[in-house]
């Protein structure tokens, strides 16, 4: 059954009503679970900081002639360390419990709510927060327990109609079957968690609003004093008024969403896209293969695989590329070893490098991540195992099913000139004209690394990244000062309501932080992720959420710091993100505190700053592309050449021979969802 993702909702995976397809009985399994534990992150810095493919064809050569290896990166430039320093950025993993100790009045916030298990039998009443997705408000309902298992406690809510047998029926067959074989696959959920009961908490609803027919939320995996909307259980949301228990349908919505359960303790800050991939993958591996969502990618395989949609309709391309590329992943690479397990735990989804080394256990010739999305991208458009060492297919045989009931669709183009775009780990096809003879391949030689205006030099990013934490650390020495005014300049896209910037100080080293109000900061908190006086939305633009069309602005921000003179302080600015969607996050640039006669312009380098996840960038990175000619002669073969696109963004090939000529455009820069332009002569 497909799946979709309501992103700007940041509660987990949502399935829904009109896409619901038949699908077929799960295998069963015997599991060998690990158990993760909570990851920590530093509230102190720690060195804190003192004041003061590929075959050659006969048909067909190219400038510069087509190697049977990666295009050559461009040369080492300043641009090309800072991809570097990206690659090293690590936001931290977001706990929720830490965060109310540090930025909260809560300092004494427990990390669960009991220890030891729930005594509740079948007939118990308990009262659950809920979301409803359309209005985006939490409100409360009543449900009774009407099956307390080995495994899972399903409550219905009151006055809504189930049969208990079908609902027993579907409970037992997730105890014995789901349960084992998923954990033996990705992992184990927190154990015994936060309410001291190893059981999972199934609330059976009504109606969720939106079409929605199930979701997973980690909010309720924290006290409700941590955060006041949890429900303080291991839990899920089933939206009986779409399902019915008793059917495939519903057992498959389970098997998705146990996946994100147990994702979210073996990886806190998991990417959204490779989170979805791997539940999409879980119910294929469950026995219910689906391919609506399949379908959604393929009609748009221009689509990038590395980032999600904020809306519901902007989720389901991304869905289905994200179902395809974990097919294809566990087909050639992850189905022995642990795969996916080693692939969560590696924290793949924001360290693609964790998909080559996985591969390259079987594959030691591929090169890079771009590389390996390449052959992926081109099995879409071929999906003909035979070809090479079959990386242009998927693999039936270990599968078992159909993974690609139908391929991409190359466009026809004429001769003369196109311009066009792409996402960054998507691809366009194309099909050139009969009787072509020269082909030129333009592209930019620079992205944009986060979209925002242009501003002189460097400036600090919080990176972007799913359920984490980015901070910045500066001290400064109030003693001999009688006031004191932080000033700063910054551009910010954070996901409105869910998550938030704050700009923070510290007058015991560290250990606590009070958040400071500004013009730009509001103490609105609809979901319970505000520590206080936060920012969130489009900068410059109050009110207004990402993913509609309006860009941040960059303002002026000027916070009193009068009332903490006299000693010494630390200043932290923070970017805290949830589950589901995250956007291109904070920029801050010329920090100022005029009363110290201090100014930073992030020209001269890091200065006192202790960074982690910022990062200190200049607005722009190189634009990396991966271009690919597929030649099929009358006789069906398929060659396959790789067009090495030179520094300057620029490739001819001459063509020969009568073969079909395919082409494939991808644009392969990470850290961006800004995307690539491109301009092709065909002759």
């Amino acid at each position: 059954m497909p799946t979709i993702s309501t992103s700007s909702q940041s509660i987990g995976a949502l399935l829904v009503i009109v896409l619901l397809v038949a699908c077929a009985p799960q295998p069963a399994a015997n599991p060998t679970p690990t158990h993760s534990s909570v990851v920590r992150f530093p509230l102190v810095p720690a060195n804190p900081p003192t004041s003061a493919a590929t075959a050659t064809t006969d048909d067909a050569t190219s400038t510069p002639a087509p190697e049977p290896s990666a295009p050559p990166a461009p040369s080492a430039t300043p641009l090309v360390d800072e991809l570097a320093m990206l690659a090293e950025m690590q936001r931290l993993p977001k706990d929720r419990v830490l965060l109310a100790r540090a930025l909260s009045e809560n300092r004494d916030a427990p990390e669960v709510a009991r220890t030891e298990p729930l005594d509740v039998q079948t007939g118990h009443i308990k009262e659950f927060w809920v979301n409803n997705i359309v209005d985006s408000q939490n409100y409360r309902v009543n449900a009774e327990l009407r099956y307390a298992g080995p495994v899972v406690l399903m409550y219905v809510e009151e006055g809504v109609q189930v049969d208990q047998a079908a609902l027993e029926q579907s409970a037992r067959t997730f105890e014995n079957e789901i349960y084992p074989r998923t954990r033996d696959l990705f992992g184990s959920e927190w154990q015994p968690g936060v309410d001291g009961d190893p059981r999972i908490v199934v609330l059976n609803m009504g109606n969720m609003g939106g079409g929605v027919i199930g979701y997973f939320s980690p909010r309720d995996s924290v006290p409700a004093s941590v955060n006041r909307f949890s429900n303080e259980h291991e839990m899920f949301y089933m939206n009986v008024g779409a399902l019915t228990p008793g059917t495939a349908a519903y057992l498959d919505t389970l098997s998705h969403e146990f996946q994100h359960m147990i994702h979210w303790n073996e990886q806190r800050r998991s990417s959204t896209w490779f989170n979805e991939g791997s539940s999409t993958l879980s119910q294929d591996l469950n026995g219910f293969v689906g391919n609506v969502y399949v379908s959604s990618f393929v009609s748009r395989p221009d689509t990038q695989l590395t980032a999600w949609g904020e809306f519901p309709g902007d989720s389901l391309a991304h869905y289905g590329a994200a179902h395809l590329f974990m097919r294809y992943i566990y087909a050639h690479y992850a189905n022995q070893n642990d795969g996916l397990q080693t692939l969560i735990q590696n924290d793949a989804g924001n360290h693609l490098q964790a998909f080559v080394d996985l591969a390259q256990q079987q594959r030691p010739d591929l090169g890079s991540f771009s590389e390996l999305f390449t052959e992926w991208a081109l099995a879409n458009l071929l999906n003909d195992p035979t070809i090479d060492q079959g990386q242009y297919g998927y693999n039936p045989d270990v599968l078992g099913y159909v993974a690609l009931p139908t391929t991409v669709t190359a466009e026809d183009i004429p001769f003369g000139e196109l311009t066009a775009d792409v996402s960054q780990f998507g691809a366009d096809y194309y099909r050139l004209p009969v009787g072509a003879t020269t082909l030129t391949f333009e592209g930019s030689s620079l992205v944009s690394l986060a979209g925002a205006p242009e501003q002189q030099g460097y400036a600090w990013w919080s990176g972007r990244g799913d359920n984490s934490v980015a901070a910045l650390t500066h001290p400064f020495d109030l003693s001999n000062v009688q006031s004191a005014t932080l000033q700063f300049d910054m551009w910010h896209e954070i996901e409105l309501g869910y998550d938030y910037a704050f700009i923070s100080i510290s007058t015991d080293g560290g250990t606590t932080w009070e958040t400071l109000p500004g013009q730009y900061t509001t103490t609105d908190d609809p979901h319970g992720a505000n520590f206080g006086y936060g920012m969130t939305g489009v900068s410059g633009k109050p009110g207004i959420t990402t993913g509609t069309g309006e860009r941040g602005q960059w303002v002026q921000e000027r916070i009193d710091l009068s009332p903490y003179t006299g000693q010494e302080v630390l200043i932290r600015f923070w970017q805290v993100t949830d589950e589901g969607f995250n956007a291109a996050g904070l920029l801050v640039d010329n920090v100022r505190i005029p009363e110290l006669g201090f100014s930073d312009d992030t020209e001269a380098g890091t200065g006192e700053w202790d960074s982690e996840g910022f990062v200190r960038v200049d607005g722009d990175l190189p634009q990396q592309w991966e271009v690919r000619l597929v030649r099929r002669s009358a006789n069906g073969n398929i060659n396959i050449i790789p067009l090495n696109v030179g520094s300057d963004g620029r490739v001819s090939v001459t063509l020969a021979g009568d073969s079909e000529s395919l082409l494939m455009v991808a644009a392969t820069t990470p850290y961006t969802t800004e995307r690539g332009t491109y301009r092709l002569v065909v002759q």
